[in-house]
């Protein structure tokens, strides 16, 4: 026996003894002793003799019938009402009739109630159990003969249970982190057919495009990636052949990749000279890569140079603080020079719910002297549940041989709704309104413009017939709706935008289409009619293409 449960017992005694003892000495009603024969001191055996004292019979009535409380009426329970059930009925035939009954089979009783239609959105009654069992539906839940991606892959599953498979190759100093290499190659293959026509000129064809991606992960921070487009080098969109004059095969092919570049942390490549419990979230990027800065329209480009991160700071009250230094050596695709020189530095933070971005870029161009380039942005994006907005304020500086210095002002908003009752199956659209304006003179540091802006000016972004760069005051606006429907596996956007380049107002309409055709494969129509008094803006053309993932 514990301790403890010793304790236990000697206070239930000594409670069992005093409530004995005050029993035993409790003082009776009236003026009688409590006790009629006094204990004898000489008793041999030194114990007590307690006597229960003699009570007399009292009465507890009141003193007068008006302190009684008043009677209770008599509720009448009115005929035709169900009466209670006892807590407790004996069983009888008709109540063990339920017991009797034979279970469905588990085929129905999971059609029934493990069914896909419990996961559908309120209302909706897309793949809702038939009767018939040959009735058409539409699953709202993967098929059971779905087959989860699996590119090729080297030293560990791309997607698995199976454990993480440490190598004996680890990174620098002693007791260092190990690489947990996985290799994964994926890609995609679209066949597309166009049917263009600007100013006039016709230009229609059959193509294709291959994008092959080899990304070779040693740890969860650090990897080597390379990208092939062996059909399209560059931004060509593909090979293809051309009806119009003069017509013939295009071949942009190329061995050589497009992209490459390795990544990593600082803290997890030096962990062996680090303290392993210390924050440094410090972040590199090397090669050839994509680089976008404030949603495009400063910097949309591929770069050959670095670019170092530093995260986490801790500055008052702002959150998220992300500081960026940025260099490129080469490749920068600026309008005075497509092999420009870059140096810059970007930060993002949070501020009381408010997202801002603000960017410094010098743009060198070695081969045309007079003109270098400052760029300073600046960026402010706030949410208000389904409706947001960012302003975005572009400058440049310098550019005296050429075009002068310039800005770029921006307003975006989108507004998402919810369609409960889903009308023709939609069950929510993105409603979004761009408005631009820019100066003379202004043009981004590095690709891209007011592409993602006016999609109703583009036909396809990677094929080269769009309006490109365009120079001298512009501005515009773009209003359209992306509507989702059938789980977003079908989407619509029509769109109506208007621009005046140089002072020549250009509108039209513009219409993308996505459907999801198979697992692996899905269907995009792109279309566009620009109307305008200068015949060189007016455009039409569709782009259709059938795109595999793998």
């Amino acid at each position: 026996m514990t301790a403890r449960v010793q304790f236990q017992y000697r206070q239930l005694f000594a409670w069992a003894w005093c409530t004995v003892l005050l029993c035993g000495s409790s003082v009776a009603l009236g003026d009688e002793p409590a006790a009629t024969e006094p204990p004898e001191a000489d008793r041999a055996d030194g114990s007590v003799m307690l006597t229960i004292p003699d009570v007399a019979a009292t009465s507890f009535a009141p003193l007068h019938e008006s302190l009684l409380p008043p009677l209770a009426e008599p509720i009448e329970t009115p005929p035709n009402t169900p009466k209670l059930l006892p807590l407790a009925t004996p069983e009888n035939e008709s109540s063990k009739a339920w017991k009797d009954e034979p279970l469905p089979p588990l085929d129905e009783e999971l059609w029934q109630h493990g069914g896909s239609y419990i996961y559908a959105a309120e209302g909706d009654r897309l793949g809702w159990p038939c009767k018939d069992e040959h009735a058409d539906y539409e699953l709202l839940r993967l098929p059971e003969d779905f087959v989860d991606p699996e590119p090729f892959t080297l030293f560990t599953q791309f997607e698995g249970e199976e454990p993480i498979k440490q190598s004996a190759l680890h990174w620098f100093g002693p007791g260092a982190y190990n690489w947990e290499p996985r290799f994964v190659a994926y890609g995609s293959y679209e066949a597309s057919a166009i049917a263009y026509q600007q100013g006039g000129t016709r230009n229609d064809g059959l193509g294709h495009q291959l994008l092959v991606d080899l990304d070779l992960r040693l740890t969860g921070t650090e990897r080597f990636h390379v990208q092939f487009r062996p059909l399209g080098e560059g931004d060509t969109g593909g090979s293809y052949y051309r009806f119009s004059d003069p017509a013939g095969y295009v071949d942009n092919s190329t061995g050589v990749p497009q992209r490459f570049w390795f990544e990593g942390e600082l803290h997890s490549m030096f962990s062996g000279f680090m303290d392993p419990f210390a924050v440094r979230d410090v972040h590199m990027v090397g090669g050839k890569f994509p680089f976008q800065l404030h949603n495009q329209l400063l910097m949309n480009d591929e770069i050959l140079g670095t670019v170092i991160n530093k995260n986490t700071l801790f500055v008052g009250n702002t959150s998220n603080v992300n500081i960026q230094a940025i260099y490129a050596a080469s490749d920068v695709c600026n309008v005075a020079d497509d092999n420009s020189r870059m140096y810059g530095t970007n930060f993002s933070v949070d501020y009381q719910k408010v997202f801002y971005e603000g960017s410094y870029l010098f743009v060198e161009t070695p081969d045309a002297a007079g003109r270098n380039q400052h760029f300073a942005a600046l960026s402010r994006t706030k949410l208000h549940g389904q409706f947001n907005y960012a302003t975005r304020a572009m400058f440049k500086f310098g550019d005296e041989a050429g075009t002068g210095s310039g800005e770029l002002f921006v307003l975006e908003t989108n507004y998402t709704q919810l369609m409960p009752a889903h009308p023709l199956g939609i069950e929510f659209g993105v409603a979004y309104c761009n408005l631009f304006y820019a100066t003379d003179g202004w043009n981004s540091a590095g690709g891209g413009n007011f592409n993602r802006l006016r999609s109703a000016f583009d036909v396809n972004p990677l094929v080269a017939i769009s309006t490109g760069a365009t120079l001298g005051e512009n501005y515009g606006a773009s209003l359209g709706i992306q509507l989702f429907r059938h789980n977003e596996d079908e989407s619509i956007a029509p769109e109506i935008a208007f621009q005046t380049p140089n002072g020549d107002l250009v509108y039209g309409f513009g219409l993308r289409y996505q459907l999801k055709t198979g697992k692996r494969t899905f269907f995009e129509v792109l279309g566009l009619v620009n109307l305008s008094d200068n015949e060189a803006l007016r455009r039409d053309g569709v782009f259709v293409s059938e795109t595999i993932v793998f």
